[in-house]
C-alpha cells in the first residue's frame, strides 16, 4: 500500500494552536474571578452551557487537525469536519458574546476581565479560519 503524500501546509498545525487557544480563554475565568462568578458568567446569558459546548469542540478540533495533519485521518475530511466545528464555535460565542454584555460589569471590578469575551470570540474565529484554510488548501 503507497502512502498518499500530505499536503504540505501549516494549517493544521495553526489550528491546533487556534484550538487551544480556545481551551485556555475558557479555562481563565475559573483562575480571574471566582468559580462561582465564572459559572454565571457562562450560564446565565444563555440556555446553552457555552464553555462546556465551546470546550468540547475545541478539543474535538485539536484531535481532527492533528489527525489530518499526521495522516490518520483524510486531509479532506479532517479539513471539512474541523470548518464545521469551527464555524459553530464562533457563531455560538459571538451569540453569548452579545448576550453576556450586561452581565460583565456586574461580577467583577477587574477591568481587564470585560474583554475576555472578546478574545474568546477572536480565539474561536481562529480557529474557524484556519480551518478555512486548511480546507482551501487540501481539496
Amino acid at each position: 500500500m503507497a502512502h498518499e503524500q500530505l499536503p504540505d501546509t501549516p494549517a493544521p498545525t495553526v489550528g491546533v494552536v487556534a484550538a487551544l487557544a480556545v481551551l485556555a480563554a475558557v479555562a481563565v475565568p475559573y483562575f480571574v474571578i471566582d468559580a462561582a462568578e465564572a459559572g454565571v458568567y457562562y450560564d446565565a446569558p444563555t440556555a446553552v452551557p457555552i464553555h462546556l459546548v465551546v470546550g468540547l469542540f475545541a478539543l474535538v478540533a485539536v484531535v481532527v487537525f492533528a489527525a489530518g495533519r499526521n495522516g490518520r485521518t483524510d486531509p479532506q475530511t479532517a479539513a471539512g469536519a474541523t470548518v464545521v466545528l469551527g464555524g459553530f464555535m464562533a457563531l455560538l460565542v459571538l451569540w453569548w458574546a452579545i448576550a453576556v454584555g450586561d452581565l460583565v460589569g456586574s461580577l467583577t471590578q477587574r477591568a481587564a476581565f470585560g474583554y475576555h469575551r472578546w478574545l474568546l470570540l477572536v480565539a474561536a474565529a481562529s480557529v474557524a479560519a484556519s480551518a478555512g484554510w486548511y480546507a482551501r488548501e487540501v481539496l
